[in-house]
């Protein structure tokens, strides 16, 4: 509508509330100035409806109910602060809180595209995800896990002392500490958990901190106003905010919010003070206002990035440090679900009709790109590189399967697109640089940052300009320290790819970019010749923190250089070589590009080769990477991936020692055979797809004890019924590894399908013993208790499948190292006296007749519980990483 029809309308409405109140309300037509005083008191409220009216029409602002919230807040807030207040005091906080809401409302998506026309306005509360930190325990304290942050380990520096605790979300930390300083490298979300502080506080919402007045300044600010003199910190705050607030007395509210104990104070980027003598005199004003503002009730939160802080580490009480650790996969989802419904909301609000479907579709496409790509998820896992993926995926920008060329779109689009915006002034110089000869400086750079600092990825500002100085040398620059001059301001200040993270120390925002452009390095400097290719990947084998790097090297050949031939022959070279981790690293690398153009026959050659080491007489960690890598190229065995072609070891009928000590007895049995592998995931998998989790037939046990209904099984720990087995990451979920997180009673319902579906599989079984399954004679369970030992032990009573004495390169347990389940088959040496594997180690086995008797040890135990007659006991509810089954075969 047009402004003359807006108000129109307020006339309208103005005339018609005068008019009613003069006729309707008794008296007023007889006082004198009444329907002038009708006329002046219905005005504002005439207008303020109509305003609200056309506001809440409009989708580029906040509808009026905000800011009718926002001084509901202030005036609550200052009953608090001063029972007794005047008017202007009450106009500066109004003003003051919706000052802040307006500035930080909105995510910071500057000069990322638009939607449907229309510039990508986000709301800040509705994409906010809560982060989680590690908090620094007092010393005495031992826990000590493995933090990642930015995809990378903490350095020796960052992590001294590293005594951590469990990950506690950042809001609960503050609600019980006077103050907290909040470390995270770039991109973790430090900033934008003061904005999403600060914005809640503005509109009143209760986030157990109290009614609090936020204060949110940048202490680069502060340090500026340090070099042009000397002023306190509490006389900085009050004049930065009285620039936004006119001539109001902005500084008597917050000094007498402060006296009050009411005021939330935010100082953000400490690490952005980059002279380190003013840094440790800010961090010493910073201290003192702490601990003098503390004492009335006041809380603070200071944030920094981690590199460099130490050497400016404040020490006061009560003020607590936190590092902020990576998005997992439910926070991952839980921002994707909550992006693609604001994006909805929007187009919505710019009249698209199709919005719920795109929304839907988009969410889908993202949570694909991310859960079946480990390199993508490694990126998604912080919250800066998560938005920039989500706002590729919405700009139209294609996402590949391959990572290799999501990363080099990566890097596209943050040297093209993602100018420096992150800090709280919301600058943005609009500055591209050249993205090709940008990379062709990156990516050696990369590599040497890779070769002195691996797995960390940080090295020192002017070991970084002489290498750059070289660089530029060698490309034949004219003056090559000036270029490297240039060419470090032009990145730092217009990409946030490569940062310095903090005084002196300089890093990739994630250890992804530096994996990748090292691996662009290796293929550029083959200039497609396999015997330079072959010199350059070498040295790096079989080096585990250089894994990724050749990984993505022969990605880049194959896949942004088109080089397929060329990367096939280095693939055969690795093949052909023997190493085992040559092996590896060509499966590895064939399984990234199978479907791009590699030839059946090189991928069969690569299989076999992978099968040898995995069975061969390499060391357990390399057999069961080996045999992980098979599972994504493609197990060739037919016998472990599906049911129809399952191996069955024979076991005759006779007398054997069962039992141990003065329980020990001889046993006969009738003959049986024993699975040669434990059900691996794929045989499960074809149970899952064929529905018997919804088929009541199959489970009588659960029924019994209500863990089934008709919607799926549903233990006594499931939230909701279920269809599938309990969710695992990987290795777990390998199609060739035994399938674990099986309860008792889905393997049973698991042999009573396999029982139903052979006897009506159209399979030739000729020579199996399905064939007397088929014919009758046979039926699939559990294996007893009896017959699971005698196929473990034999007749001589033996303490291991494989003789007395201990072994860990015959099982998969503690001592074996691999920490994890591995493929079935991997420890040939380990086979039991009839010719079945992983009876002891890789997962505990189920038996008969109990609910909750496990066999066999698993590779989260160590080699005590590994041992013939070891037992466990189980939750027949609810499967955990390390208990799966096998199945028998016994007579009718």
């Amino acid at each position: 509508m047009k402004r003359w029809a807006w108000a129109l309308l307020a006339g309208i409405l103005w005339l018609g509330v005068v008019l009613v109140s003069w006729f309707l309300i008794p008296g007023f037509q007889n006082a004198p100035g009444s329907f002038w005083f009708l006329l002046g008191a219905s005005a504002p409220t005439v207008v303020a409806f109509v305003v609200g009216l056309r506001d809440l029409l409009r989708s580029d602002k906040p509808p009026i109910n905000i800011y009718t919230q926002i001084t509901i807040n202030s005036d609550r807030l200052l009953r608090l602060i001063r029972p007794q207040f005047t008017g202007d005091l009450q106009k500066a906080t109004r003003r003051y809180l919706t000052f802040l809401y307006d500035q930080y409302c909105y995510l910071g998506l500057k000069g990322l595209g638009v939607l449907d026309g229309v510039p990508l306005r986000l709301s800040l509360l509705d994409l906010y995800i809560p982060l989680k930190a590690r908090l620094e325990l007092p010393r005495g304290e031992t826990w000590q896990p493995e933090v990642r942050v930015a995809g990378r380990k903490l350095s020796e520096q960052e992590a001294n002392p590293a005594r951590l605790s469990e990950p506690q979300p950042v809001l609960d930390v503050l609600k019980k500490h006077a103050g907290l300083i909040l470390l995270g490298d770039p991109g973790a979300g430090k900033s934008t958990f003061l904005k999403y502080l600060t914005v809640q506080l503005a509109l009143g919402q209760d986030l157990g901190l109290g009614d609090r007045l936020p204060v949110l300044v940048p202490l680069a600010a502060y340090a500026n106003a340090l070099e042009a003199g000397d002023v306190r910190l509490d006389d900085f705050i009050a004049d930065y905010f009285c620039q936004t607030c006119g001539d109001l007395p902005v500084s008597e509210m917050l000094r007498q919010a402060l006296e009050a104990g009411r005021v939330l104070v935010l100082l953000d980027g400490l690490d952005e003070v980059k002279d380190q003598g003013l840094r440790v005199t800010v961090v010493e004003r910073a201290v003192q206002f702490y601990n003098f503002h503390r004492r009335s009730g006041n809380k603070f939160v200071i944030t920094s990035r981690i590199i460099g802080y130490r050497e400016v580490r404040p020490n006061a009480d009560d003020l607590i440090e936190g590092t902020l650790i990576d998005f997992d996969d439910e926070e991952i989802q839980l921002f994707v679900e909550r992006w693609t419904s604001a994006l909805e909301r929007q187009a919505h609000a710019a009249g698209s009709q199709i919005a719920g479907l795109e929304a839907e579709k988009e969410k889908t496409e993202l949570l694909d790109s991310i859960q079946h790509n480990p390199g993508v998820r490694k990126l998604a896992a912080n919250p800066l590189l998560l938005t920039i993926l989500a706002v590729m995926k919405r700009q139209g920008v294609t996402l590949p399967e391959r990572r290799v060329e999501l990363y080099e779109q990566y890097v596209k689009t943050m040297l093209s697109v993602w100018n420096k915006a992150r800090s709280l002034t919301g600058r943005s110089t609009g500055k591209d640089l050249d993205v090709i000869q940008t990379v062709r400086i990156l990516a050696p750079l990369a590599l040497w940052m890779h070769e002195v600092s691996p797995g960390v990825g940080l090295v020192k500002r002017e070991d970084l300009k002489r290498k750059l100085q070289a660089i530029y040398a060698e490309r034949g620059e004219a003056d090559p320290e000036q270029a490297a001059n240039n060419f470090l301001a032009d990145v730092h200040e217009h990409t946030g790819l490569l940062l310095e993270r903090g005084p002196g120390e300089y890093g990739f925002i994630h250890l992804t970019f530096e994996e990748y452009l090292a691996g662009v390095a290796i293929a550029l400097r083959g200039q497609g010749n396999v015997d330079t290719l072959m010199a350059n990947i070498q040295p790096y084998v079989g080096k585990a923190a250089w894994n990724e790097v050749l990984l993505l090297s022969l990605g880049y050949l194959g896949f942004v250089q088109q080089l397929d031939q060329v990367a096939g022959e280095v693939l055969d070279r690795l093949t052909q070589s023997g190493a085992a981790a040559a092996v590896i690293l060509a499966g590895d690398a064939a399984a990234d590009i199978q479907n791009g153009g590699l030839h059946p026959d090189r991928c069969r050659r690569i299989q076999t080769t992978l099968l040898a080491v995995m069975t061969g007489t390499e060391p357990p960690l390399l057999r069961a990477r080996a045999g992980n890598t098979l599972a994504r190229l493609g197990d060739p065995r037919p016998e472990v991936l599906t049911c129809e072609a399952m191996s069955f070891c024979e076991v005759p009928a006779g007398e054997f020692v069962y039992g141990e000590g003065k329980d020990q007895k001889a046993l006969a049995l009738p003959g049986f055979w024993i699975g040669k592998y434990p059900v691996t995931v794929a045989q499960f998998d074809q149970f899952v797809q064929s529905g018997g989790y919804i088929n009541p037939d199959y489970w009588a046990e659960a029924i019994e004890v209500n863990y089934w209904m008709p919607l799926g099984f549903k233990g006594e720990l499931d939230n909701e019924p279920r269809t599938a087995p309990v969710p695992l990451p990987s290795p777990f979920t390998l199609p060739n590894h035994p399938v674990v997180g099986i309860s008792w009673c889905e393997a049973m319902a698991y042999t009573r399908w396999l029982n139903q579906y052979m006897k009506c599989c159209a399979a030739d079984c000729s020579g199996s013993p399905w064939q007397e399954l088929m014919a009758g004679k046979l039926k699939v369970a559990l294996p007893t208790h009896e017959q699971w030992e005698k196929s473990a032990r034999g007749t001589d009573g033996r303490t291991y499948p494989w003789g007395t004495e201990f072994d860990p390169d015959k099982a998969n347990t503690r001592e074996s190292g691999i920490d994890a389940t591995s493929a079935v088959g991997c420890f040939p040496r380990g086979t039991s006296p009839y010719g079945a594997l992983d009876l002891s180690g890789n997962m505990w086995e189920w038996v008969l007749p109990d609910l909750d008797d496990l066999r066999g040890g698993s590779w989260h135990n160590g080699q005590g519980l590994a041992c013939c007659v070891s037992r466990g006991w189980g939750r027949s509810d609810c499967g955990i990483d390390f208990v799966g089954f096998r199945i028998s075969l016994s007579p009718l």
